[in-house]
Formats: structure tokens, C-alpha cells, sequence
């Protein structure tokens, strides 16, 4: 009887998920080379997503990213937040902080105030402010018969 080895079958799940996000990346890049509305990104910056009472909150982690370069927009209730941060131009011995152009996009509720979205830039943390339409309470409306 073969003696079981998790590292074996672990390793062979990374194998599988690599050639998975290979695959995806494969069709992605091919679907963009074919649609001229889909918009290449060399990378994903990271994001989180609150909600209160008043408003939602993206916050974006955009560290050395130049506000002037920021492009934000709201367009058929997708929030789209652009950028660009470029390469040193020097001799790089280590590269692990992204570079190139970046996208996220996010779907907005009907129940944001489209007029009134805002955004601040603060230590590298965008923060893109959704606030809520003030909720309309149903009313009872009586109707006579005649």
C-alpha cells in the first residue's frame, strides 16, 4: 500500500491552478485583443468596500500614484477608477511594487447619489465617497370608490 504524501497532492493542486489562471489570463487577453471597449490594466490595485447608514466607501490602495494622474469616473452605474504609475526609469535590481496602468471597477446601487459622489487622496488610500439617496418611506394613499 502507497503511503499517502499531502505535499505531493498539494503541490499538484498548485500546478493544476496555475495552468487555471493561465488559461483565464490566456482568453482574457485574447478577448481584449478582440473588443476594442475592453480596457488592458497591467494590474489590480487592492480594494475594500463599507457601507453606513449615509454612504458606501471604496477605498483603494494607491501608493506613489500622482492624484493628477487619477481618472474617476461613474458611467451605466459602474465605477470606474484609472490610473498610471510609471516605472523609475533606473537600473532596478528588485521590482515588486506594481507598475503600468491599473483599473477597478464597481458596480454602484441604485440607491447611490450619483450628483454627489466625492473622493479624497490621503497617504496613498483613495477613497471614493457613494453617498445614499435619502430612502423614501412609503405612504399610505386611500383611493374612494366610486
Amino acid at each position: 500500500m502507497a503511503q499517502w504524501n499531502p505535499l505531493h497532492d498539494l503541490v499538484s493542486l498548485q500546478d493544476r491552478m496555475n495552468r487555471l489562471f493561465e488559461d483565464a489570463s490566456q482568453r482574457r487577453a485574447a478577448e481584449a485583443d478582440a473588443s476594442d471597449e475592453v480596457e488592458g490594466a497591467d494590474w489590480y490595485p487592492a480594494a475594500d468596500v463599507f457601507e453606513n447608514e449615509s454612504e458606501y466607501t471604496v477605498a483603494v490602495d494607491l501608493p506613489g500614484i500622482d492624484r493628477a494622474t487619477l481618472d474617476i469616473s461613474v458611467d451605466d452605474n459602474r465605477l470606474a477608477i484609472r490610473g498610471n504609475k510609471p516605472g523609475l526609469g533606473t537600473t532596478q535590481h528588485r521590482v515588486e511594487c506594481p507598475r503600468g496602468k491599473f483599473l477597478r471597477t464597481f458596480s454602484v446601487p441604485a440607491s447611490v447619489d450619483q450628483n454627489d459622489i466625492k473622493a479624497e487622496y490621503k497617504d496613498g488610500v483613495l477613497h471614493v465617497h457613494l453617498p445614499k439617496r435619502p430612502e423614501r418611506k412609503p405612504q399610505r394613499v386611500e383611493i374612494k370608490v366610486s
